[in-house]
């Protein structure tokens, strides 16, 4: 294993059985250790710790950032719901989380909506857990795929202008993805799908607004004293719309911007900045910033993010001005609600489950893929639809709204978080299942049209809606 700096697999942890001998644990040896029953938990000191135990001997141990966002229980309460067997509990939690729920059957994996924390397991025997795949990869000595590393390399996967793995692939040949809304049994090296659990209801936009507010104001109370929030400040309706939300609700940002965009967008940014009168800054990402750790940061979000995004440089220039306590609160969220994968409204895309995967992930380009690309795309897509289980009952859900959320928000983003953790927490802003419920038992003309974010913009902030 390479030798680590303070930047490695920050706020990451490691799961494993109590018998289990690792090829190599010098990345977490000093890291904070936690014995449950029949397993080893190697934790982050940076990482937020909470361990519960019921009277019949469950341990619920939830690491990172979780809070509640709806109902009346308690934190305390939802876990022994949750250890107790009543999944609905987890539609009341939200932040950026693992909840490992042990008892004398074994232990189960659990994470936040988004999947914004990600979770990694080991196939075969004896399985593994842990936040980041490089992590457990060199703990166990597995090598990169040489497959996903040509995959890599063509010229079908080289013109994604968003790059990410297909599925729930990793670069090391038996790591996977733990997939939302999905729950990994590490006693039998398995998933299950927990959400759905009934038909989403059918709701309106006032009930979407009220849950909205319930939501952010539970997210707000969270944030405050605990982080300093920093959001990108673009033209976008997601960020302008978790803007107009927060500044209502006094929370107290800072604001960045890079300057990668279109011009007519770029133009605004000075006259939103101005409007909220809130520090404001430009990132160029053209630029190498001036610090003595550059190379350190850019090699610790290499492995952070598996190796699938080169050497990254945005965390690095996020770091410049950054205090101990800031959190970066990505505009996350919003297009789980508007459903650009929604089958409904795509009526032209493939019937067939793997095709339709394969035609979200690849677009125009599978067109004129060639026989490796298309090949092992299939392969990944249906892999990822048989862990993720869409053969169990999804109670009427669209199956692009679930696999925008559970592949791209679910494997993508919660690299990226891992990524920029590396200088700062990070969290999806809008990482809520009722939001999301409501929003899909919308009336068309609110889903589809405008968006069901354009009104909560302007409930809000009528000014800024019109910026």
């Amino acid at each position: 294993m390479k030798a680590l700096t303070q930047w490695d697999f920050r706020r990451g942890f490691i799961i494993a059985p109590l018998a289990h001998k690792f090829a190599d644990s010098s990345a977490f040896s000093k890291w904070n250790r936690v014995l449950v029953h029949e397993y080893k938990i190697w934790v982050h000191p940076e990482a937020d710790m909470k361990r519960l135990a019921d009277a019949e001997g469950r341990v619920a141990l939830a690491i990172g950032d979780i809070f509640v966002a709806h109902g009346g229980k308690s934190l305390d309460e939802l876990l022994f719901d949750v250890a107790g067997g009543d999944l609905r509990a987890l539609d009341q939690l939200s932040g950026r989380f693992v909840l490992l729920v042990v008892d004398d059957a074994g232990a189960v994996v659990y994470h936040d909506p988004l999947g914004s924390q990600s979770v990694f397991y080991s196939q075969g025997d004896d399985p593994i857990v842990a936040s980041h795949a490089t992590l457990l990869a060199e703990s166990q000595g597995f090598k990169l795929s040489r497959d996903v590393t040509r995959y890599m390399l063509t010229s079908e996967y080289r013109a994604r202008r968003t790059r990410f793995l297909p599925g729930d692939l990793t670069r090391y040949e038996r790591i996977k993805h733990l997939v939302p809304n999905n729950r990994f049994h590490m006693h039998e090296g398995r998933t299950s799908r927990y959400w759905p659990w009934r038909p989403c209801p059918k709701s309106t936009a006032e009930e979407l607004r009220e849950l909205w507010g319930n939501y952010f104001a539970a997210l707000v109370r969270y944030l405050d004293g605990r982080y300093h929030p920093v959001i990108g400040l673009t033209g976008g309706q997601d960020s302008r719309t978790v803007i107009a939300t927060t500044e209502a609700l006094g929370m107290a940002a800072r604001y960045v911007t890079w300057d990668r965009m279109p011009e007519p967008e770029a133009a605004r940014i000075p006259v939103l900045a101005d409007h909220l009168g809130r520090e404001h800054s430009w990132i160029k990402m053209s630029e190498r910033p001036d610090l003595e750790e550059l190379d350190e940061i850019r090699q610790a979000a290499a492995r952070a993010a598996g190796h699938t995004r080169g050497l990254p440089m945005l965390p690095a220039q996020m770091r410049v001005g950054a205090g101990s306590r800031d959190v970066f609160l990505k505009g996350l969220g919003g297009e789980v609600m508007r459903g650009p994968f929604n089958t409904r409204e795509k009526p032209y895309l493939p019937e067939d489950a793997v095709e339709l995967g394969f035609a979200l992930y690849a677009g125009s380009i599978r067109l004129n893929a060639g026989e490796f690309y298309s090949n092992f795309t299939r392969r990944a897509v249906r892999g990822f639809l048989e862990r993720a289980n869409y053969g169990a009952g999804l109670f009427g859900c669209d199956v692009g709204d679930l696999i925008y959320w559970e592949q791209r928000m679910g494997t993508w983003t919660a690299v990226q978080h891992a990524e920029m953790s590396v200088v700062m927490q990070s969290l999806s802003a809008m990482n809520d299942r009722a939001l999301f419920e409501a929003a899909w038992g919308l009336p068309r003309s609110d889903r589809f049209d405008d968006g069901p974010l354009v009104d909560i913009m302007k409930f809000y902030d009528p000014k800024l809606a019109e910026i």
